[in-house]
């Protein structure tokens, strides 16, 4: 295999993963022109003739799998990976939310969001969801890298790290929103930061900024008992979900992130409107803020997809951990090992986030005509054999050490477990930024 982008391509002898409607696992091969999947042949088809135009990849075996989708990140935040350890949610932000005020410019996001792309990639993430200042940062660099970014606008009541006071940041939003489209991911995410940083006339008056251009929200919801008292307190009583509806912010093109101190009542919200939830187990594990209703949405029928949240809080940008912790954690507290099937965690990770980010048309399976947003496990790893059953093994025992090829539109991005368009002055960067980080740390400690 070689880092350069074929317009036709196949990958031959695969184990294909498709996350289909059938969650057919293929043994064939992936045939892909422009970027785009065209044919799946299964080895035990008669007719089957592996091209001999363009480039072939014999797979050896290996698994093949959609691009993993990360529905809740704040990339940039890998600058500040481990600075508020062994804290909960409140404890956490008392750290953090200083030193942002110190650090954070437009140069810090777009070196912080440089190294979680990496990371991401690194990890088998195709697609993310990221909410953050200065968003335009972060698209320069991870359109660089070939990672296909969702974001948008962050909406607090003050003025925040960008500076912006609410009547410029909305002013500022409706011409974000004139943008033209990204070609990688999407610029059409308005991304309240939650009910209790954003007033209700504010979020009233995002709300209809969102109806007029039609864009998606990405918000913060229940994440914390804690919020759930400031929320009631604040607005009447109300839940987080109670009031995302009263407002007009609770719909088809809604993701609540983290989503997990629900009631039975913000359940049925949540399902009649047809919002999605993002699992974030990992980041809700350390910071001791609960564990999601995840069947239970599921029951109700509610779309529900996985998130890494930032590296501050959870220290990683790894999918495969999350996919293992939501599998695993409601055996600890439920007591239930069976809650959650390798089926359930696979698509969560890939066709949910899609759907999640309403771009399932386009990614989160392998199917044809669809782009070819593919990862490629190494098949000689011994920790990834025998594999008698694919699913489970994704599940339960992959990890990103695995990953050894990643194609977003059908160019390696990843070839040979290496980011193939990190720039080569990116780890002076990184410890440029880790710098400040680190000076603002001591002087926080002396004072």
């Amino acid at each position: 295999m070689n880092s350069a982008p074929a317009p036709l391509l196949t990958i031959a002898n695969a184990t294909i993963v498709t996350v289909d409607l059938a969650d057919r696992v293929v043994r064939g091969d992936v045939r892909i022109e422009h970027g785009v999947i065209t044919a799946i042949t299964d080895v035990a088809d008669p007719r089957r003739v592996v091209p001999s135009d363009g480039e072939v990849w014999d797979a050896h075996g290996a698994i093949l799998l959609p691009g993993l989708v990360n529905v809740h990140a704040h990339l940039a935040m890998s600058l500040l990976r481990g600075v508020a350890d062994g804290t909960d949610l409140q404890g956490f932000l008392d750290i953090v939310l200083p030193l942002e005020g110190a650090v954070l410019t437009s140069d810090f996001v777009s070196v912080g969001s440089m190294l979680a792309g990496a990371e991401c990639l690194r990890s088998g993430i195709t697609s993310v969801l990221d909410m953050y200042f200065f968003p335009e940062a972060a698209l320069d660099q991870t359109e660089q890298l070939g990672l296909r970014l969702h974001t948008g606008p962050v909406f607090i009541q003050f003025p925040g790290a960008d500076a912006r006071p609410w009547d410029e940041r909305m002013s500022w939003a409706q011409q974000w929103f004139l943008r033209p489209p990204q070609s990688l991911g999407s610029t059409r995410w308005a991304q309240p930061h939650s009910t209790y940083l954003v007033t209700e006339p504010q979020l009233r008056e995002l709300a209809a900024l969102v109806d007029d251009t039609g864009v998606r929200v990405h918000v913060h919801a229940a994440e914390t008992r804690a919020e759930v008292a400031q929320v009631a307190a604040l607005f009447g009583g109300r839940t987080p979900i109670q009031v995302l509806s009263d407002v007009g912010l609770l719909h088809s093109r809604t993701v609540l992130a983290h989503a997990v101190h629900l009631t039975d009542d913000d359940i049925s919200l949540i399902a009649a409107a047809g919002a999605h939830v993002c699992h974030n187990p990992a980041s809700n594990a350390k910071l001791g803020s609960g564990l999601c209703r995840v069947r239970d949405l599921l029951d109700a029928g509610v779309n529900v997809a996985l998130g890494t949240d930032g590296a501050a809080s959870a220290n990683d940008i790894d999918l495969w951990n999350a996919i293992r912790l939501a599998g695993l954690l409601p055996g600890v507290v439920h007591g239930d090992p069976t809650e959650l099937s390798a089926k359930d965690l696979v698509r969560m990770a890939t066709i949910n986030g899609a759907k999640a980010l309403g771009v399932d048309a386009q990614v989160g399976s392998i199917e044809v005509g669809k782009r070819a947003d593919i990862i490629v496990l190494d098949p000689h790893s011994p920790f990834s054999v025998p594999a008698f059953d694919p699913l489970g093994m994704l599940a339960y025992s992959t990890t990103r050490a695995e990953i050894k090829t990643v194609l977003v539109g059908g160019n390696p991005v990843v070839h040979d477990g290496h980011v193939v368009n990190l720039p080569d002055d990116w780890s002076a960067r990184v410890a440029r930024a880790a710098s400040a980080v680190a000076a603002v740390g001591h002087t926080r400690a002396d004072s």
